[in-house]
């Protein structure tokens, strides 16, 4: 019955934080918008994440909104709106941009299923403003924990009236994970994944695509084991295409106070007659609302569900490694297919702000971001065989609060006190946002 409650009301608040509150309280028509410091950025960019376009109606929360999405791109150290009144109710807009380093190398280090004894650490080279338009190009390694390397394109103005996306990506990785249901007597397997992927969407209005991909896929298991790939050979290789769409409406990427994510997803791996026949149903949607400056109300609902003869235990889904539930944040939970939920309440101590560092030698680290918050939550999932089928004695659940501290170039660390199923409360260390 938790699970339900929690996932029912955490639809109704991603829902609800979806929809804009319409308020002309101060509003202004918007008669031209004006953009300097872009040297490299083209216009059309910028006005592009706007949710506002000349000859609008605009008030200040939404011009606050428009900054925070500019700031969330990443392309600028620095955004400033300057509103100009002309005459009783038209207003220009000024946007003052100071563009970051586009093309730079940077160090890769992280921690594997929200594991901090699973460090894996390499570099990269990015530019992620190519020709001006917001083209990504990269390439990344990593040793360590799940090394890997990928190189990847991306294009979101391509085709007629720049209203297409296009994406590229090629990756290898040789990963280590701890099934429950591997039947390998140490309970810790290998595989190799290769994948070589390309996707086109179409974007309607300020905050949806939709997309269309299509994957070869590889994956060859360790000499070792012997039941991790549907193929007698060892190795299964498969395409897989795919449907999603997307819609975010987010005033920031990392730790929103406002605004709605939705991605929803329909893939099929292996075609005709091959072993690797299945199907998956994906969806991640969360929502933020913010009733008063003192507080923020943060939803989220996920599922992952397969259908088809035979999943291969490659592609299982788990409780215990990248999703976790505080409180049971060790407990591991394998199955075909995941459902579960998320809800927050975050007060802040530090409000976030933005500052710059004085004198710093690199433009790129310019400008930050930092804040400290009260973080009360509850989490429950559970992962079952393939058809949705809930067993309420198998669902995890958690509760509790901690502290989240928001530091510079988007990172985010939290220290939580929570207690699960077992009614035992533990002390939780962990890197980057639930929600």
């Amino acid at each position: 019955m938790m699970l339900r409650g929690i996932i029912v009301l955490s639809l109704i608040l991603v829902t609800f934080s979806g929809l804009r509150a319409q308020d002309s309280t101060g509003s202004y028509l918007l008669r031209k918008i004006i953009i300097e410091g872009n040297k490299i950025t083209r216009n059309y960019v910028i006005l592009r994440e706007l949710p506002f376009a000349e000859g609008d109606t605009v008030n200040q929360s939404e011009l606050k909104y428009g900054r925070e999405r500019l700031y969330s791109t990443g392309l600028f150290t620095r955004v400033s709106f300057q509103p100009e009144p002309v005459g009783k109710r038209d207003m220009d807009l000024l946007i003052y941009v100071e563009e970051a380093w586009y093309i730079w190398p940077y160090p890769v280090v992280g921690f594997q299923d929200r594991d901090w004894r699973h460090l894996y650490f390499g570099a990269g080279i990015q530019d992620q403003n190519f020709q001006g338009r917001e083209e990504r190009l990269a390439g990344s390694f990593a040793l360590g924990y799940d090394p890997f390397a990928s190189v990847s394109f991306s294009d979101p103005y391509f085709g007629p009236g720049r209203n297409y996306t296009f994406s590229a990506e090629g990756s290898y990785s040789y990963g280590q994970n701890f099934g429950v249901q591997t039947g390998s007597a140490s309970g810790q397997f290998r595989d190799s994944f290769g994948n070589l992927k390309l996707e086109v969407g179409r974007r309607f209005g300020y905050y949806s695509t939709l997309t269309l991909g299509a994957a070869f896929n590889y994956v060859a298991k360790d000499a070792d084991t012997t039941n991790l790939v549907l193929s007698p050979t060892g190795t299964d290789m498969f395409p897989s295409l795919n449907v999603s769409y997307t819609y975010d409406s987010r005033n920031l990427k990392v730790f929103a106070t406002r605004g709605a994510y939705v991605y929803l997803a329909l893939a099929k791996y292996g075609v005709g007659e091959s072993l690797v026949n299945f199907g998956r149903l994906s969806l991640d949607a969360s929502g933020f609302l913010s009733p008063s400056s003192m507080l923020t109300i943060a939803a989220r609902v996920h599922a992952n569900l397969s259908e088809g003869p035979r999943i291969p235990p490659y592609n299982h889904v788990f409780l215990g490694y990248n999703e976790r539930i505080r409180g049971m944040f060790n407990t591991v939970s394998e199955g075909e297919s995941i459902v579960g939920a998320n809800l927050e309440l975050r007060i802040p101590i530090i409000k976030q702000m933005y500052f710059d560092i004085p004198d710093v030698p690199f433009r790129q680290y310019l400008s930050n971001r930092i804040g400290l918050y009260w973080a009360f939550f509850v989490d429950a999932g559970e992962t079952m065989s393939k058809r949705l089928n809930f067993n309420n004695n198998a669902a995890l659940y958690g509760y509790g609060g901690g502290l989240c501290f928001l530091l510079p170039y988007d990172s985010v660390v939290q220290f939580d006190y929570a207690r699960g199923n077992d009614r035992l409360w533990e002390f939780i260390l962990d890197f980057g946002v639930t929600i």
